[in-house]
């Protein structure tokens, strides 16, 4: 994953360094601290996406159903993933965090987020 863009929006850059901050602490983690740390980022990104999901609604944001969308979707893995470090097959959990969370949260930032950051300034800058 990479470090953190900071989109100019404090709450979310505050979001995206903690997320970052808990995949990284997850990398590090032992098999016995995994699922816990496991839990308290599936906590973080539920708190995350609802405060990211209020903005878009605050703000009348246009591509708000396809954003939610993809929170929706990435809350199902990190539910089905967390089953699995559950029942002790935390092998998964580590795969999943290793690959595919980095790689869908770099290009998440990138497009999604950033283009959310884009309208609000916008937006508040014309209100």
């Amino acid at each position: 994953m990479k470090a953190p863009v900071t989109l100019g929006y404090a709450e979310i850059d505050q979001d995206h360094l903690n997320f970052t901050e808990l995949v990284g602490r997850l990398l590090a983690a032992d098999n016995q601290n995994f699922p816990a740390l496991f839990a308290e980022l599936e906590q973080h990104t539920i708190e995350h996406f609802e405060r990211e999901n209020q903005l878009m609604a605050e703000t009348g944001y246009p591509a708000m159903a396809e954003h939610r969308g993809e929170h929706n979707r990435v809350l199902g893995e990190l539910a089905q993933f967390k089953k699995r470090v559950d029942n002790g097959r935390v092998m998964f959990g580590r795969a999943y965090v290793a690959e595919q969370l980095p790689r869908w949260f770099d290009l998440h930032v990138a497009t999604m987020d950033s283009a959310l950051v884009e309208f609000i300034k916008r937006t508040r800058a014309e209100a």
